[in-house]
């Protein structure tokens, strides 16, 4: 079964939402760098400044008036006392840091000369108003011009793709059958189709009308086989009973009697084929199949085929395994089975075992080897082509796995170059 994958919709807004995604947290990063570049290096030089700037004037002239702006407040006292100071700042250290004073955090830069110690407080509300305006409000809006392309990107994809989707949406709401018709109506879809939906969709067209015509063409020609198989079938059957009512001696009996089943399982081949290439549901049994009772009666019918070969043959197993199921295409697929052992054996044994729900067929026959093992299913594929003796076309294997594949059976094979062969046919209610 094909895992859920998820649409082209659903693709398109994950691109979107990391692009999204990564240009924010770009931005975002790049803001607190700003921040940090503006606290650590430009505030920073700026109060270094300052105090480079008071320390020159105040050698100078000792009355030179401390900063005091809206932003920057100076205090001044001696290095042995922080008298005129104010508390928050009078435990610090000389140099550039960031101070609590309540629901405040301002810089401050402390130097020391002339036995004087300066402090410097900046105060940053203000500047962080100012950036806000100037900084975090413009890049706000430049974000929304990248956002906005990007949305109107979205939408377009969308369109662009949308008669993409409803192909695909069309085309799972199909129930593909023998009976339905695979040219469907893309009116809908041909509307806001581009060049390469519809160069899409006219292939499709093309592609369903050949299969209608495949479709066709196999159902005229299972109707015209059906008949002029049934006809010589027919005459044989009726040939058989005339014969029947003659006056024949012991051996012209055995072959009269080996004829007739013969016939009548052609007959029911024809009808398995017939019906599996139609792919219409078998016919189940009613109650259910003794297994043991089929098997005996199609190891009989074709141990009669081999009276000259000296095998030893035995069924054994469940003799109460019963089950519904199409007894058609089961004795379809052990007359195979069957069959085939009997014919690539010419010495030993034959066994046949009936477990819980499964019959086996082994045999000391030629066997296969590891590449005919891989091929044996192949329709016309004999692994013993030079087994001159043996007549057939290499269908009877092809035909068994497709009835397993069909009536959900389970067919394994282990074989032997030289040693025989084991087939394993587990069956499975239907």
């Amino acid at each position: 079964m094909i895992p859920k994958r998820h649409g082209i919709h659903y693709k398109i807004i994950k691109a979107m939402a990391i692009q999204i995604l990564l240009i924010s947290a770009v931005t975002l990063l790049g803001v607190y760098g700003a921040a940090k570049v503006v606290e650590n290096v430009l505030i920073k030089q700026a109060l270094e400044g300052e105090a480079d700037f008071f320390w020159k004037h105040y050698e100078e002239n000792q009355e030179f008036n401390l900063p005091n702006t809206l932003n920057l407040t100076g205090y001044l006292s001696s290095t042995r006392s922080a008298e005129g100071v104010p508390d928050y700042l009078a435990a610090l250290e000389v140099g550039f840091q960031r101070v609590e004073n309540g629901d405040k955090h301002p810089l401050v830069y402390i130097s020391e000369k002339y036995d004087k110690r300066l402090y410097l407080v900046f105060e940053e509300g203000q500047v962080a108003r100012l950036s806000f305006y100037f900084g975090i409000a413009p890049l706000a809006f430049v974000l929304l011009i990248i956002y906005l392309p990007a949305w109107i990107t979205y939408i377009v994809s969308r369109r662009a793709i949308s008669p993409v989707v409803k192909l695909s949406r069309l085309m799972d709401s199909v129930e593909v059958s023998e009976l339905s018709d695979l040219k469907l109506n893309f009116s809908d879809i041909e509307k806001n189709a581009d060049a390469e939906v519809m160069t899409l969709l006219q292939a499709f067209n093309q592609y369903a009308e050949r299969v209608n015509e495949y479709v066709s063409r196999e159902k005229n020609f299972t109707r015209y086989a059906s008949h002029e198989l049934r006809t010589p079938l027919a005459v044989l059957k009726g040939s058989i009973s005339l014969l029947e009512k003659q006056q024949l001696d012991d051996s012209q009996q055995r072959i009269v009697s080996r004829m007739k089943p013969m016939v009548k399982e052609m007959e029911d081949l024809l009808e398995a084929l017939f019906l599996l290439s139609r792919n219409q549901e078998p016919d189940v049994a009613v109650h259910p199949v003794n297994i043991y009772t089929t098997v005996k009666r199609q190891l009989d019918a074709i141990q009669r085929l081999f009276p000259d070969k000296q095998l030893d043959v035995s069924l054994q197993g469940n003799t109460q395994f019963e089950i519904r199921l199409s007894e058609r295409l089961l004795v379809i697929c052990l007359n195979n089975i069957i069959l085939n052992a009997f014919n690539y054996t010419e010495q030993g044994s034959i066994q046949i075992f009936i477990g819980d729900d499964f019959v086996s067929v082994s045999d000391t026959g030629i066997g296969m080897d590891e590449q005919s093992l891989q091929r044996i299913f192949e329709p016309f594929y004999r692994a013993n082509r030079e087994y001159e003796q043996v007549k057939g076309f290499g269908l009877g294997m092809s035909i068994v796995k497709r009835i397993c594949e069909q009536m959900d059976w389970q067919i394994s094979i282990d074989s032997q170059l030289g040693k025989g062969t084991n087939i394993q046919l587990r069956l499975k209610e239907h």
